[in-house]
């Protein structure tokens, strides 16, 4: 029966696996680039390796690569991931430029200050007790999720918000019991009335608002057709960023008042061809916009334009008044990236800076549309700058730094990434010399070896030999013996 079972099982190679060949190969950059990341994610210990080891491991896993040590060290310093050779690292913090906030109403407890080092921050204006409430704010603009968006469109997903609809709100049927959150144009819906209010006007422009090309006098400043295209193509392409500034610009173009666009145009901006030059120094593999992926500058430049003409056919009243260029779409395009927070703009929170050990405490309602309440994180005295984490304060300082550097162009250098690059310095000072000793010592057993030969080492006899011996091995002095 085993051996029936045995006959008919076969082994078989799934996701496109494909064994490595005996025969030596030259592997490309992007290949070894991407082999000493792996090993890097999966044990983020061996960052701090030089570079012999670390190519003895890529050697290790890829037995068939025609690699040398030499190749690796100049391809990790090529693309800025040699860890002692941070100079050589791309940054771009001096190049964002950021204005000072019209019509931002603070709370009694902060102010802005700009300064030439950071630029805009937020600072206390009192001293404040760990655990206290500093602020809570709104969305300056919500984004609804893309990931839901197949879900809206069903009506199974609210449009605004995109809460999950439960089988209580919709029946067996497919129609709501929810009377009035239905929309009467399409087949969206909205989970509150909260929801639909805050949505309509922003949905029906942007959904039901259709532009006809043939009559110059009907044109929108929106254009739901198109923008319905650019919705598919962001879904399909997953490209959150290019979704949310066309949610964003929607919603500036929507605001007569003319407030939300001099705020946004005031937050602290960069070109993302500028962004995305840190992003090609580190391989691509860190950022946390582009999932790891990276195209080649030619490929990229390609998707930024198809993306601009996308974004321009649905603001075709923009686009003739001079106010969206290819320029500007690049620009908003590095604003969102680095002042979203969950793909959410809030006006106050943009403000704060980074430090690897926070004094505030951000906490970010599960329902997005709620917004944010903002604690002190510990004791704060007046005239401190207020800050938050920009990543995951747990990871390695390597880790920490690479991501700070290509998604918000700088290199951290608060006390506790000084502190972490101390103490691996000096574990890896502790360890060479352990090693210098070890090699001491195998040198002295060597050469002693040389010099004697085969011969012999007597030693000598204890002085006192009538002197009781140590016992090597202890034993109680009385034992037990058990008969069969």
């Amino acid at each position: 029966m085993t051996t029936e079972i045995l006959n008919n099982i076969q082994v078989m190679d799934i996701n496109d696996h494909k064994e490595e060949t005996e025969e030596s190969v030259v592997p490309f950059e992007r290949q070894i680039i991407d082999a000493v990341i792996e090993i890097w994610k999966e044990d983020p210990s061996t960052e701090t390796l030089g570079v012999p080891k670390l190519h003895g491991l890529v050697k290790s896993r890829h037995k068939n690569w025609a690699l040398s040590e030499k190749r690796v060290r100049t391809l990790l310093k090529k693309y800025g991931l040699l860890a002692n050779n941070p100079d050589q690292q791309y940054t771009y913090a001096s190049e964002i430029t950021s204005q000072e906030t019209p019509d931002m109403d603070l709370p009694d407890k902060i102010k802005v200050l700009q300064t030439s080092k950071k630029g805009k921050g937020l600072y206390a204006k009192k001293n404040v007790k760990k655990g206290d409430f500093l602020w809570e704010e709104k969305p300056l603009f919500y984004v609804p999720p893309l990931a839901n968006m197949t879900l809206i469109k069903n009506g199974k997903a609210c449009s605004y918000c995109g809460k999950l609809l439960t089988q209580g709100t919709r029946g067996n049927s497919g129609v709501s019991y929810l009377r009035g959150l239905d929309c009467d144009v399409c087949s969206e819906i909205w989970c509150s009335k909260e929801c639909k209010n805050t949505d309509s006007k922003i949905h029906a422009s942007l959904k039901h608002n259709v532009y006809h090309p043939s009559k110059s006098n009907t044109r929108k400043n929106i254009n739901a057709n198109a923008y319905l295209a650019l919705q598919d193509y962001c879904l399909k392409e997953q490209w959150n960023a290019l979704y949310s500034i066309t949610r964003i610009y929607a919603d500036i173009v929507s605001d007569k008042s003319g407030v939300k666009e001099r705020q946004f145009s005031a937050m602290a901006r960069i070109s993302q061809e500028t962004r995305y030059k840190a992003l090609n120094s580190s391989a691509g593999s860190f950022d946390n916009f582009q999932g790891g992926a990276l195209f080649v500058q030619e490929q990229q430049e390609s998707l930024w334009k198809e993306g601009f003409s996308l974004f321009s056919n649905v603001f075709p009243n923009s686009v003739d008044e001079g106010k969206i260029n290819y320029d500007e779409f690049m620009y908003m395009l590095g604003t969102f990236n680095i002042n979203n927070l969950d793909s959410v703009i809030f006006l106050i929170q943009s403000h704060l800076n980074h430090n690897c050990e926070p004094n505030t405490t951000v906490k970010l309602s599960s329902n997005r549309t709620e917004g944010l309440k903002v604690y002190a994180a510990r004791d704060i005295k007046a005239g401190e700058e207020l800050t938050t984490s920009y990543v995951n304060p747990s990871h390695t300082v390597q880790q920490r730094q690479r991501e700070l550097r290509v998604n918000w162009g700088f290199r951290c250098a608060c006390e506790k990434c000084k502190s972490e690059l101390k103490e691996q310095h000096r574990r890896k000072s502790s360890s060479q010399k352990s090693n210098s000793e070890k090699d001491s010592i195998r040198e002295m057993l060597s050469n002693t070896k040389a010099e004697l030969g085969d011969t012999e080492i007597t030693l000598d006899d204890p002085k006192n030999p009538s002197k009781e011996r140590r016992k090597s091995v202890r034993f109680d002095e009385k034992v037990i013996a058990v008969s069969k």
